[in-house]
């Protein structure tokens, strides 16, 4: 070879290697914030009807940290809202993606003063602001805002996503080489094992007592882990035999150096010998599919105990784009075979913990469960069908693709016993079969009375007749509304208005001492819509705290000295209405 043609191949190889970069390097973005970093959340870790979008980075338990730009960039958006994220900032960088910075306790001066304008120009407390590209550059390392605890946010720390701007979905920020010490493995903790196939069974035998549990088809069983000298092991089971269709379930956490929080696993995958049976990979995960987490994790097993299982097989509806292996993880064992498992579980920082099991096949000979007769009363509802059914004072759509596996449908009434419903009670289905998607239920009151029609909703009714807001409105003789919980629903009223207490003001008092107005608001049942505060009429700016049900204004130069009348209107999603009106002097 010549040198010419030495240098084409060097060169060759150069692009070849530069067209593959690391997708994740770890020089681009600092820490936003700067103390050690210890997480209280983790990237996709296990949340109610969602995967968590990015890290949780505490704060030692204060607020007022300072917030630095992660890297080069622009402010984008700008989000407040009394709940969610509360105050969050979002910045674009050149490389596509986007970092944001929620549950702050302010922004810095220039982007507060202008969301605040905002906020007056369209009188609403919560705003969603998007800048032009070069109204707020951000510099790496710039103080963008001070940490907080605003929104849902369950105490102070920092929420912290990367998302990549092509698709819109968050990306694991851990995998960015954050400094964040990491040297514990994951745990795991109990497996959860699945007699799948109508004919199939398991049967697990007690290492203690020797005796033997049988699984029958659509039934489960859970395997207790312990960990001895850091191998991870069963704690009481000594022999799994299983027949025909069978899965597992894995109930995994993660922890770190330094924190006591549990956080999700990186990887989970099931394989046998080397080939891989499960695999799932929490890299990135989109908005668009995180409510998927409820076919991911046995949902009647979290409503059921709390427990966070998840499952090592897909649903057939289940469209979560995390799993790499085209296995669908169930296991068919046959008579005579030995099935050798073993589960790896794996931290965003290469931390492993292993578990090794056998699993013998036995003869579907032995007696096998008749699969069970369809209940009374059931109808077939298919997850990749529209499914709707009608009774005389009740009806249900479920839109294809509600469902992540299919089911039969269950529906009974119980009498009207309470005075304050308008309806008897619809059981509709089993509430630890989720839904994805919202269904469209319908309900004909009874004897309910022309005057509350408006007042009129649907409402969710507790076994022991406690009842809460569902959602809802009379239109042509029944009450309808879109609901993603199955339950026990009923036609109720809500006539009354919120109620507003004040916290540190009175008619005729003297705030010129105080820096701010201070109200608790709260509904009893259908939920604020809306509040206003104006000061002699003019509206003025009250930030709303709803995990709180604080409403505070900070006095500033929209209410001079002297004396005022401030009236607070507050409404609920029923229009009822409650107005407070009180003179003060400033």
């Amino acid at each position: 070879m010549n040198i010419k043609s030495i240098t084409v191949a060097f060169l060759t190889l150069l692009l070849l290697g530069s067209a593959h970069p690391d997708p994740y390097p770890d020089d681009y973005f600092r820490s936003p914030l700067g103390i050690d970093l210890y997480l209280a959340g983790s990237f996709a870790e296990m949340r109610n009807n969602h995967f968590h979008a990015g890290l949780d980075i505490k704060t030692q338990g204060q607020s007022g940290y300072r917030v630095y730009g992660a890297a080069d960039g622009w402010v984008s958006r700008i989000a407040v809202s009394p709940s969610g994220y509360g105050n969050a900032l979002y910045v674009s960088h050149p490389n596509g993606y986007m970092t944001v910075y929620a549950h702050l306790k302010e922004f810095r001066d220039d982007i507060k003063q202008y969301v605040k304008d905002h906020q007056y120009k369209q009188q609403e407390f919560a705003v969603n602001i998007f800048p032009n590209r070069d109204q707020f550059k951000v510099s790496k390392g710039e103080v963008v805002a001070l940490s907080g605890n605003s929104g849902s946010s369950g105490g102070p720390h920092l929420h912290f996503e990367i998302r990549d701007e092509r698709t819109g979905k968050p990306v694991n920020p851990a995998l960015w080489g954050f400094n964040i010490t990491d040297s514990t493995p994951p745990r795991i903790y109990r497996l959860k094992a699945y007699a799948i196939g109508e004919q199939s069974f398991l049967r697990i035998r007690d290492s203690k007592t020797g005796g033997w549990r049988r699984v029958d088809a659509g039934e489960s069983v859970f395997i207790d882990v312990t960990r001895v000298n850091g191998i991870h092991q069963f704690s009481r089971v000594s022999r799994i035999e299983a027949s025909g269709q069978i899965a597992f379930g894995v109930q995994t956490h993660d922890y770190h150096n330094g924190s006591s929080n549990r956080l999700g696993a990186f990887e989970i995958r099931l394989a046998e010998d080397d080939r891989t049976i499960y695999q799932s990979r929490m890299e990135t995960i989109g908005f668009n599919e995180s409510r998927y987490i409820n076919a991911h994790v046995d949902f009647a097993e979290r409503r059921s105990s709390g427990r966070w299982i998840q499952r090592s097989f897909v649903l057939p509806g289940n469209k979560l784009s995390i799993y790499d292996s085209k296995e669908q993880g169930i296991l068919t064992i046959q008579d005579g075979e030995t099935r050798e498992l073993g589960y790896q579980v794996t931290d965003s920082f290469q931390n492993l913990t292993n578990l090794s099991f056998t699993v013998h096949g036995i003869s579907p000979a032995q007696p096998v469960a008749v699969a069970k007769a369809k209940e009374e009363g059931a109808f077939s509802m298919l997850h990749d069908q529209t499914f709707a059914w009608r009774a005389l004072d009740f009806a249900v759509n479920i839109p294809e693709g509600s469902l992540y596996a299919n089911d039969e449908f269950l529906y009974e009434t119980e009498p009207r016993v309470d005075s304050t419903l308008f309806s008897g009670t619809h059981i509709v289905h089993k509430p630890e079969v989720p839904l994805h998607t919202s269904m469209t239920m319908e309900i004909v009151p009874e004897d309910l009375p022309v005057a509350l029609r408006e007042k009129a909703m649907i409402v969710s009714v507790s076994p022991k007749g406690n009842i809460s807001w569902a959602g809802g409105s009379w239109d042509r003789g029944v009450v309808r509304t879109k609901l993603r919980s199955f339950g026990r629903y009923a036609v109720g009223i809500d006539e009354t208005p919120p109620t507003i207490r004040p916290l540190n003001i009175s008619s005729g008092k003297r705030m010129t001492a105080s820096s701010q107005i201070r109200f608790k608001i709260r509904d009893n049942l259908s939920g604020i819509k809306s509040y206003t505060g104006r000061v002699n009429g003019k509206w003025i700016l009250f930030a709303y705290d709803s995990k709180n049900s604080l409403l505070t204004h900070t006095f500033d130069d929209q209410v001079g000295s002297g004396k005022h009348i401030l009236e607070m209107t507050v409404t609920d999603n029923k229009d009822n209405t409650t107005v407070l009106s009180l003179p003060f002097t400033r």
